[in-house]
């Protein structure tokens, strides 16, 4: 039956080669589009998770609430208070509430590979009459290289030189340039009342412009020195050893603790927001394509069915039962289904080998070249997806063609 219905198909080679085109254009647009798109998400991700890790904890921001106050003060009589301008703010700066006990909690848990406590504060750097405004943030230097893949995104130096202590500091590319400033030059770094001169020791390159004009980072020690804060930690990045169990992990924490724990997915709430609408679109872009493709396999199937009439009625004269012409022509459904779906992973493939060859004329994370995604998951869905969109769009005419008699073949012609 499998060399018949391959007999058929190349009777009518226009058509089929239609079909094919159909399908594998369905496939290609599929792997390319999400090649692309899981490419720039794994390279987005990666630099989020530079700034959050796979947990961030932080302190909680106790603000003032109005309803708490009024309470406490006037009791059985707040429903008579009305406040001209109501209290507001924060009640203290944000500091973690028992850092130690952190420490030790995130020591013994077998699914944490490693944790930095981080202290992040407002800083102006100064190099002569030249002035940057960054977001400072004190850090272990051997701690913050496991945890993330800064080291890949220095320019210049390494981020390991943070190590060495005393005022030493690490600075994005843009505040480099806004300061005129190289490699072993010193800049002011003041926060508040208190100056110290830093020594560059690095420049990184994240690829997101935003964050390479306002972020530096130094040793911890030296922060908490410069902030006149000893032993302050305002938060702490975590990796685990699976991405994947974050959002459990972090709830489990927060129900033991008063600080605000939360995983890298909610932390970036709006992104994750992004990327389900970037799938939404993939998705229906490819089903749509494949929805014509299925009705060009229905309609040519039914149309060669009706053609080939005489010769079903012949089949199932010999012996040929209603299960072999089911056989027969759900044979050409698998056939074009495979075909075209081999077709289009193929030239998708090569069509993301010549996006990722693309010169963009811009630096994007230390590239000038579009981040394509090659994952074994996207050819999978892709195949299976045109395979089955083949077989559910031969089934109808196949079920048709399997119904019918000799008898009724010949009183309708």
């Amino acid at each position: 039956m499998l060399f018949l219905s391959w007999r058929q198909l190349m009777a009518r080679k226009k058509q089929t080669l239609l079909i094919l085109m159909g399908i594998s254009i369905g496939t290609l647009l599929f792997v390319g589009i999400s090649g692309v798109q899981l490419g720039m998400r794994a390279y987005l991700a990666e630099q989020l998770l530079n700034n959050t890790a796979h947990v961030l904890i932080s302190g909680d921001e106790k603000l003032i609430d109005n309803k708490e106050i009024t309470d406490i003060f006037y009791g059985e009589t707040k429903n008579a208070v009305y406040w001209i301008v109501p209290p507001m703010g924060r009640r203290e700066e944000t500091r973690l509430e028992n850092y130690g006990g952190w420490y030790e909690r995130l020591s013994n848990d077998l699914n944490v590979i490693d944790f930095a406590p981080r202290l992040n504060t407002n800083a102006l750097l100064t190099s002569g009459k030249f002035k940057a405004s960054v977001n400072l943030i004190g850090t272990i230097p051997e701690k913050h290289i496991r945890i993330t893949s800064i080291e890949k995104y220095m320019k210049q130096g390494h981020f390991a030189n943070l190590a060495k202590g005393g005022n030493q500091i690490v600075i994005g590319s843009g505040v480099a340039e806004k300061l005129g400033v190289r490699l072993d030059q010193f800049v002011n770094v003041s926060t508040g009342d208190k100056n110290r001169p830093f020594k560059v020791v690095g420049v990184v390159k994240l690829g997101n412009e935003q964050i390479d004009d306002s972020i530096a980072y130094a040793h911890l020690n030296d922060v908490q020195t410069i902030t006149r804060s000893p032993g302050r930690v305002t938060e702490i990045a975590v990796a685990l050893t699976d991405i994947d169990m974050a959002n459990e992990v972090a709830d489990q924490w927060q129900l033991t603790s008063r600080d605000k724990v939360e995983d890298w997915q909610e932390a970036n709430r709006m992104f994750m927001e992004v990327i389900k609408v970037q799938d939404f679109v993939r998705y229906f872009i490819t089903f749509a394509i494949l929805i014509v493709a299925a009705f060009g396999i229905y309609n040519v199937l039914s149309i060669m069915i009706n053609q080939k009439k005489k010769e079903i009625a012949i089949l199932r004269a010999i012996g040929y039962g209603p299960k072999r012409i089911l056989e027969l022509i759900f044979y050409q459904g698998l056939i074009l289904g495979l075909s075209g779906g081999v077709m289009g992973l193929l030239f998708g493939y090569l069509i993301c080998i010549w996006i990722e060859s693309i010169d963009l004329g811009i630096e994007l994370g230390g590239s000038n070249h579009l981040f394509v995604s090659y994952t074994p998951s996207i050819y999978v869905t892709a195949f299976f997806t045109a395979n089955v969109s083949a077989l559910i769009a031969t089934l109808f005419p196949a079920w048709g063609a399997s119904r019918m008699t000799p008898m009724e073949i010949i009183r309708e012609d």
